[in-house]
């Protein structure tokens, strides 16, 4: 996976930071989201997700419902499974 370009950094927990960027693999142009880890003074990648740019909007509204969820105090409707199948 290429190196790609960095959206977005942000500390996860104490140990990790989790890192929003851009990649391309096989020739597939990714979104990929993965928790950092320092070892010996370096950045290296741990747990992520990777997924088609193209997937982005879904992922987006599905975010979006579960921040809703969240705000509803965790309440989830039934149709806020949907956000990701549309």
């Amino acid at each position: 996976m290429t190196e790609g370009t960095v959206i977005a950094e942000f500390e996860k927990n104490q140990r990790e930071k989790l890192r929003v960027s851009l990649t391309t693999y096989n020739g597939v142009d990714l979104l990929d989201v993965r928790a950092f880890y320092e070892s010996r003074g370096e950045m290296k990648p741990g747990k992520g997700i990777a997924i088609r740019r193209e997937l982005i909007v879904q992922l987006r509204k599905a975010l979006q419902a579960a921040e809703k969820a969240v705000k509803d105090g965790g309440k989830v409707s039934e149709t806020s499974g949907d956000a990701a199948g549309e």
